[in-house]
């Protein structure tokens, strides 16, 4: 798997001790949805989880106004795909090719998961993102980590270090958009203790804080797109990671010695917004998803 070469820092084991204690718990149904058809790159915030399942998409672009190429052209490929963003797919060819046992669309990154997806009787396409992972849109490419010793730590972190008498879903049940929250919100809780140390030191000029500010600007980036909703409760899960990426872009751009009360300030927006992404994320990682989430936000 390729990496952001910026990040491979976080690759490391980190120590668990010093914890961005996550908000509040949650649950989601293991039962697979229809796919919802949008690209998780635009949802808009919310302050608290809201399960509408209406959203547009901003990345639709109208047929009679795009070249019709064969669906196995790469993202890259030949000159007359030159500025393409995907693959062409219909979603019923995705279904078929590779929806899982729960319904669910998993395209493996060396099968390019970026794609314009096309459904019958309209002349809207989606581009669409189908892996487990934040990718750069133009190449397919994981924006993080994406080992396996990465998920080994953290998606036991979101589930039973943050709430163990909880039941959770297996790995294997995840929403791919979960799966790629595991990954990217446990990056980014690093991040943001490696910027705390920063700011407590007053050092700046440190490898590990340069990395930190590369990432947070890299996740805010409009190409590194999240993947695609394909469950109710991953709609909400997008507004509030949209939410978090952009406090992360704004906080990356602040200049700490030039301005160390305005980044502390937006620091501390980012490590609220980060911890309410992550609070939901234990939320919907459980099996009873919907009575906690009631529990919680009162709906």
């Amino acid at each position: 798997m390729r990496w952001n070469h910026r990040i491979k820092m976080f690759t490391a084991i980190f120590s668990l001790a010093a914890v961005l204690t996550a908000c509040g718990g949650g649950a989601k149904e293991t039962t697979a949805k229809e796919p919802t058809q949008e690209t998780s790159t635009v949802a808009t915030a919310t302050n608290s989880p809201d399960t509408s399942t209406t959203e547009t998409s901003a990345a639709d672009t109208n047929e009679d106004d795009t070249t019709d190429t064969s669906s196995n052209s790469a993202a890259t490929g030949s000159s007359s795909d030159e500025g393409k963003i995907g693959l062409d797919s219909t979603l019923q060819e995705l279904q078929q090719k590779y929806a899982d046992k729960l319904g669910y669309i998993r395209i493996p990154i060396k099968d390019h998961p970026v794609r314009r997806v096309s459904e019958e009787g309209s002349k809207n396409i989606n581009i669409a993102n189908y892996s487990d992972a934040v990718v750069n849109m133009n190449t397919g490419i994981p924006i993080h980590s994406d080992s396996q010793r990465l998920i080994d730590d953290a998606f036991p972190f979101f589930t039973t270090v943050q709430a163990p008498d909880v039941s959770y879903v297996t790995w294997e049940e995840a929403t791919n958009l979960e799966r790629a929250m595991v990954k990217t919100l446990f990056i980014s809780r690093q991040a943001l203790l490696l910027t705390e140390d920063a700011m407590k030191n007053k050092d700046y000029t440190s490898q590990t804080f340069t990395d930190s500010m590369d990432f947070f600007k890299t996740a805010a980036e409009f190409d590194s797109m999240a993947p695609v909703a394909q469950h109710t409760y991953d709609i909400t899960l997008t507004k509030l990671y949209d939410k978090a990426r952009d406090v992360w872009g704004k906080l990356a751009v602040i200049d700490p010695v030039q301005d160390e009360a305005a980044f502390a300030e937006m620091y501390k927006s980012a490590r609220t917004e980060a911890n309410n992404t992550m609070g939901l994320l234990n939320i919907l990682l459980s099996t009873n998803e919907e009575e906690r989430l009631e529990q919680t936000y009162g709906k």
